[in-house]
């Protein structure tokens, strides 16, 4: 809780920083009464817990705190451009401002590798390590100098909630995954194909109908999709501990949009960015409690954990030496990968999780 309070407490001191600023703004610019059109191209679907509980909200702040002086429309997943064209979109500023992750784009941004959205297993293993990670010890500054060079103003990395998977079967042990056919992935797919699996890459609405017919076994991400795609009714069994904690995403800018805007409100924007990763915290933590503590019961799902001897050995045998493997390979390319590698080793043993 303390670090916790502490993020809140940091998010109000940005506020009101940005009021202070604004409030002492130049005629001139306080004369500027030009309104700024933003499009935001979201990742995800109509209802989601993400539009609802986090973009919409993000949009109304920025509004709100503008004045009406910045209006963003909101656009679904695939609305404007497809998933894997967002990197281009927000260089030719097609569209100004995205959630989304650079785990789409690891072939062309070496960094890729190494954000919140490409972690693997054990790394960070509650929220406050993930925030002190990310947004304390220096990964989002590389992850934020490598966009910019490509023409990305980088807002920051933020939880989607706690990675797990699910399956048809039983699966108790690190034996168990040998022959799994399962939907994951990432680092994740990397994870349960080192220990036998047999990792697929499909997109979620597709993922129900493949299991039921038997073509996978269990698919695996953030805990809500579970829920939300009623993926409970094909997967009667919820594997743990969680695996990435959180998973994240990102939000991305247009460099050529944010370089348009006058400084106040770009310090709004960066302080709604600041909100946008604690709404998201809030909401899927807060919702996944609830999952386990009653809709378990409700679906008829059987949670089950590896052992904590396990998750010693998935750290040891596939998390560390896939650390060194990205570094030695793409260490080549952006030097910043290497650095990004070495303070996550040392977050790591100052947990205590590696020696």
């Amino acid at each position: 809780m303390k670090h916790r309070n502490l993020g809140i407490l940091f998010i109000l001191a940005v506020f009101a920083a940005t009021v202070f600023a604004v409030s002492f703004v130049s005629p001139a610019m306080a004369a500027d009464d030009k309104v700024f059109q933003w499009k935001f191209q979201s990742h995800h679907t109509p209802g989601s817990l993400a539009v609802e509980s986090v973009i919409k909200p993000f949009i109304e702040r920025v509004e709100k705190m503008s004045g009406g002086r910045l209006k963003i429309s909101l656009h679904y997943a695939g609305e404007l451009v497809d998933y894997a064209e967002v990197d281009k979109a927000l260089q030719a500023n097609m569209i100004q401002i995205a959630n989304t992750s650079s785990l789409f784009f690891r072939g062309a941004i070496p960094m890729g590798w190494v954000t919140a959205p490409s972690m693997p297993p054990f790394v960070t293993r509650n929220n406050d390590e993930f925030n002190e990670l990310f947004h304390h010890r220096g990964m989002d500054d590389l992850v934020a100098e490598a966009l910019e060079e490509r023409g990305i103003h980088y807002l920051g990395c933020h939880s989607v909630g706690n990675t797990y998977f699910w399956s048809k079967k039983p699966i108790n042990t690190l034996e168990d995954l040998k022959g799994f056919k399962i939907r994951f992935f990432g680092s994740m797919s990397d994870f349960v194909e080192h220990f036998g699996a047999s990792p697929v890459m499909l997109p979620h609405p597709e993922t129900y109908m493949a299991i039921a017919m038997g073509t996978l076994d269990g698919s695996g991400t953030a805990w809500w999709l579970y829920r939300d795609l009623k993926l409970y009714e094909v997967c009667k069994y919820f594997i743990g501990p969680a695996f990435q904690v959180p998973q994240g995403m990102e939000l991305w800018a247009s460099k050529k949009a944010w370089d348009e805007l006058p400084a106040d409100l770009q310090a709004i924007v960066t302080t709604a960015s600041l909100a946008f990763n604690t709404d998201y915290m809030d909401a899927v933590t807060m919702e996944e409690r609830e999952m386990f503590n009653k809709s378990f019961k409700e679906w008829g799902t059987t949670y089950s954990e590896f052992s904590p001897e396990e998750v010693t050995r998935i750290t040891n045998e596939f998390t560390l030496p896939y650390l060194d493997k990205i570094s030695e390979e793409q260490g080549k390319k952006d030097p910043r990968v290497i650095k990004a590698i070495e303070i996550i080793k040392q977050f790591m043993k100052d947990y205590g999780y590696i020696k």
